[in-house]
């Protein structure tokens, strides 16, 4: 659901900016703002799993690899 609205406000951004309605300008800084979110949430994402893969490589298979992974996610989240 959300990719349909995803692809409709693009489809809707760029009809705008061909009919004049709206700058050019205003849909390259829309892009821009897209972009660097998106990588955002990537580089979130990779930190939250490197975490985990590291909190469970210092646990070597304890039964407080739960605790440390809960730790060590909050610190880098937070």
């Amino acid at each position: 659901m959300y990719t349909i609205f995803s692809l409709l406000k693009w489809i809707v951004l760029i009809y705008l900016v061909k009919t004049g309605r709206m700058k050019p300008a205003t849909l390259t800084r829309f892009k821009k703002f897209t972009q660097s979110l998106a990588s955002m949430l990537l580089l979130h994402t990779a930190l939250g799993i490197y975490a985990i893969e590291s909190v469970d490589l210092i646990a070597n298979g304890r039964g407080d690899g739960y605790s440390l992974r809960e730790l060590y996610v909050a610190d880098i989240i937070y």
